[in-house]
């Protein structure tokens, strides 16, 4: 009689069923376990096709550049333009000229202000240094008032010509400082200079009308020039 064949136990495996199962763990090993160096190989096998690419890419830029210089020059004045952007150079070029020479005009008067504003500063100082009597206890002061306000009004014009880029006169106005210790005598002599004075800046109004700064400055000297010229002519009781 033939031999029986135990039956396989419950759980445990043939030797058909454990073949293919080594075999499976032998083939993937080398799989997980793959040298560094082949990892480099491959990486740069990934660079290397990469980089075809990217020139193949940027062979396309000259031909753009070819295209926008096919543009013709004939072409240029049916292009839209915004209808104030053409004419602003040509503005300013044509306006050069003119305020150039408004400029030299505009440092010529400032330049006579401050001539007259640095006599101002040598003739009060004088007069209060040899007014006498009773008119001195307020002249003085006065006359030393006004050496201070014709200081702040050099600055302000002297200012103004370094501005411009131009230079500002050192020297005062030529015109004779009358030496007397006459009070009456004094006062028509500062009359006469603080009228010149609001003379000259009434003429540099105008050619700073469009300059806010210098149009700022020069208004309220004018405007303490004209109170300067009331003030005296109520000192001489006119």
């Amino acid at each position: 009689m033939p031999k029986k064949v135990a039956a396989p136990k419950k759980g445990a495996t043939t030797s058909k069923d454990a073949a293919p199962k080594k075999v499976a763990r032998v083939k993937k090993a080398p799989a997980a376990r793959k040298p560094a160096a082949e990892l480099k190989d491959d990486w740069m096998d990934d660079e290397m096709t990469t980089v075809p690419v990217k020139k193949a890419a940027g062979a396309k830029k000259p031909a753009v550049a070819r295209k926008a210089a096919a543009v013709q020059p004939d072409e240029l004045d049916e292009m839209d333009f915004p209808e104030d952007a053409a004419p602003e150079a040509p503005a300013r070029k044509a306006a050069a000229p003119r305020s150039r020479g408004a400029s030299a005009k505009l440092v010529q008067l400032l330049n006579e202000s401050l001539g007259w504003e640095l006599r101002a500063q040598a003739m009060y100082a004088h007069y209060a240094a040899y007014v006498k009597g009773l008119e001195s206890i307020t002249l003085a002061e006065h006359f030393e008032g006004e050496v201070t306000e014709s200081i702040g009004h050099a600055k302000k014009v002297r200012d103004i010509v370094a501005a411009l880029g131009a230079e500002a006169v050192s020297t005062r106005d030529d015109t004779e400082i009358v030496h007397t210790e006459d009070t009456r005598v004094m006062l028509e002599e500062a009359l006469k200079t603080e009228s010149a004075a609001a003379a000259a800046y009434q003429k540099i109004v105008p050619l700073v009308k469009d300059h806010p700064v210098f149009y700022h400055a020069i208004y309220h000297i004018l405007k303490d020039e004209t109170a300067a010229v009331i003030e005296v002519e109520t000192l001489l009781g006119r």
